[in-house]
């Protein structure tokens, strides 16, 4: 197990030395070109497969391949002497984190409930090749409409080891926290932040838990039995996801997928801020970061581009460039990534439903135990910064806009929409801070502030329609907005924090102090249910019955191009099993998840596939199976626990409907003559 999970460490690491050469070459300092060199290496890696899977090249993976040695030995070639000292650093905050959220998962390896069973589908079909876009796993003879982006890069050294998708899985996790941790450290620090608020930034991006886990105590639960589920679903209606939960439970979503990517294209922003002289060469590398980014996850397409823009036109030195000239960096960076990942997005067929109005805002008790610690540096920074300026009693046009402004945050505190409230305060004090005082080495710091205080106040006035309605009608606005500003205010309040503390240090200390005791309880409580875990593997497929791992192996090895039937089920269930651990498309998966990709349009199409399949299996009759697996355009059909469990002995016929090609414990595989 750990001789296997350095293997997989390595291998990273090795392909990194190709982007820590690239940007070392690009001017980027040792450390930060250290941080991102696996993200940065890697994404031009995948970048090219993609293109060559999306041109009907099967084996795209390997073009990846070649594209990540050929880096590796550039960066070897760019890399200078003695760097040693600087990688160091970086080095060990990524290691301190693979080993730390691999401890923490060593008690849920398994991978099943919530939406692991689609993240490994995804991520299994991509493993198996074939040209891009992917086929669905879960509605066979179709494409994915869904974004998959996020898994590309992690493609190549997957193949190159050979790994098992659930294997590769739960090594992707703990890799994911290490680049994660890496490139806050660095965007931390090319921000303008110490070492100490790199550190910091690189703990929180991480590890960051919420004050719910106070609460819980102080409502008399024992430490060992704080529900980290509960505290992610903090505000009615709604997913209040937090870094340690994000990593601990695993889920590989779009939303995890994305954050190394986001961070970074706001650290290659930095560096094109910084180094005028060679912007024509690393505009085009932020734009592939931005774009990778936006097509992992489009939720963050628009907040990410605003954070670039900033941080551009915040540039240090000021007077680098002109304003129009930043501004045109900055629309450089976003058109140029949507246009390198225009089949990505011409590939999505998510119906967009339109903008609503929120009704049920946020209570403010529900504000200050999910982000409560971490909003504490921005707004003790806007107190101070509020105090420099004046106050209310400042004379003219700042004292008259400041009333403007006291006055719509009263409306909206009096609305009850207390988020919205201190986002409008605290992002016109920033706001102004930035263009009229001009505190110039902090400007992309407290620009990019902007961005997660944005995102709060956001939600709490519109969001986006989608099929989940009543109660849960904003769960994905919030979810995928609140996220994203969790993980912004992790990076950039420690940066913050150091401007704050050359001022009033005491206030600096108790800040960093309510920001990592706030989320104690939850990582105590996470690490003792983790150490409860004996796993003797990375496999996650531990869960399923007698036989059915090995046929997911021995169905790996089919052609592709095949299908299988197997059971249907509800969402989150236990069907569609082998689909999802092979990459071999099924008939049918998770119905509502094909409905929420596809929209309605699909719904005739998914009744017909469901009710053929149960037809299938109930029938009793070799012969008929037969017919109706020629319909469905199935190969194989599944024999297994969830299908005796749902139709009892009848499917016992399935085997006398062909040639039974695989059989162990309680599931056969049976090929079928058409």
């Amino acid at each position: 197990m750990f001789l296997q999970a350095l293997a997989w460490y390595v291998a990273v690491g090795v392909v990194g030395i190709g982007g820590c050469g690239v940007l070392r070459r690009l001017g980027v300092g040792a450390g930060g070109a250290g941080a991102a060199g696996r993200v940065v290496a890697l994404t031009v890696a995948g970048y090219g497969g993609w293109l060559t899977g999306c041109l009907g090249v099967a084996h795209w993976w390997l073009v990846g391949a070649g594209v990540a040695v050929a880096l590796v030995i550039l960066g070897r070639r760019w890399l200078a002497q003695g760097l040693a000292s600087a990688l160091v650093e970086p080095e060990i905050v990524g290691a301190l984190a693979f080993v730390g959220v691999a401890l923490l998962r060593l008690d849920s390896l398994a991978i099943i409930g919530t939406e692991k069973p689609m993240d490994l589908a995804i991520w299994a079909t991509l493993l198996r090749g074939g040209a891009l876009p992917p086929a669905d796993p879960w509605l066979a003879h179709h494409t994915l409409p869904y974004y998959y982006w996020g898994f590309v890069p992690w493609a190549t050294p997957a193949r190159l080891l050979r790994l098992a998708p659930d294997v590769a899985y739960n090594l992707l996790v703990p890799t994911l926290a290490a680049v994660t941790a890496q490139l806050a450290w660095a965007l931390a620090r090319a921000l303008g932040g110490s070492r100490r608020a790199g550190w910091l930034a690189a703990l929180l991006a991480v590890f960051a838990g919420t004050a719910d886990g106070w609460r819980q105590l102080l409502a008399g639960r024992p430490l060992r039995g704080i529900d980290l589920w509960a505290s992610s679903r903090g505000i009615v209606g709604a997913i209040t996801e937090f870094p340690l939960f994000t990593f601990r439970l695993g889920d590989l979503h779009p939303h995890l997928l994305a954050v190394p990517l986001l961070l970074a294209a706001l650290f290659l922003a930095c560096a094109v801020a910084a180094l005028p002289r060679r912007r024509r060469v690393t505009v085009p590398l932020a734009a592939l970061l931005y774009g990778a980014a936006a097509a992992a996850n489009p939720w963050c397409a628009v907040p990410v581009g605003f954070g670039v823009a900033l941080v551009l036109l915040a540039a240090v030195p000021p007077l680098a460039a002109p304003v129009v000239g930043r501004l045109a960096l900055a629309v450089a960076v976003g058109v140029g990534g949507y246009l390198a990942f225009l089949p990505a997005w011409l590939a999505l067929r998510v119906p967009f439903m339109g903008v609503g109005i929120v009704t049920t805002p946020t209570r403010w008790d529900e504000l200050a135990l999910y982000l409560g610690a971490m909003l504490v540096p921005v707004l003790l920074v806007v107190w101070e910064v509020a105090r420099r300026l004046g106050g209310w009693t400042a004379p003219g046009r700042q004292a008259s806009r400041a009333a403007v402004l006291a006055v719509a945050a009263l409306a909206a505190a009096l609305s009850g929409r207390v988020a919205l409230a201190l986002a409008l305060v605290s992002a016109w004090v920033l706001g102004f801070w930035v263009l009229r005082v001009r505190p110039r080495p902090w400007r992309p710091a407290w620009a990019l502030a902007l961005v997660p205080l944005g995102l709060v106040g956001l939600v709490e006035v519109v969001y986006v329609k989608d099929p989940y309605v009543g109660e849960l009608y904003r769960m994905n606005t919030v979810f995928k907005a609140l996220h994203l500003a969790f993980t912004l205010l992790a990076v950039v309040g420690p940066v913050l924090l150091d401007w704050l503390s050359e001022r009033r240090p005491y206030l600096a200390q108790v800040a960093v102090a309510v920001v990592v005791v706030a989320g104690a309880p939850h990582l105590l409580a996470a690490g003792l249910a983790a150490a409860q875990g004996r796993p003797t593997g990375w496999g996650g497929l531990g869960w399923m019955a007698a036989g059915e791992a090995e046929a997911a192996a021995w169905l790996r090895r089919v052609p592709r191009g095949s299908v299988i039937v197997e059971a249907v089920g509800d969402a989150y269930s236990d069907a569609a099993r082998l689909a999802s651990a092979s990459g071999v498309p099924t008939v049918l998966g998770w119905e509502n998840h094909e409905r929420v990709w596809r929209g309605g349009g699909i719904e005739a199409e998914l009744q017909w596939r469901r009710e053929a399949v149960a037809n299938l299996y109930r029938s009793g009759n070799p012969e008929s199976v037969g017919q109706i697996a020629a319909q469905l355009g199935a190969t194989y059909v599944i024999v297994g626990s969830v299908e005796r469990r749902l139709w009892g002995e009848t499917v016992d016929a399935v085997r006398d409907a062909g040639e039974v090609v695989f059989a162990a414990g309680q599931c056969a595989v049976v090929r079928v003559a058409h």
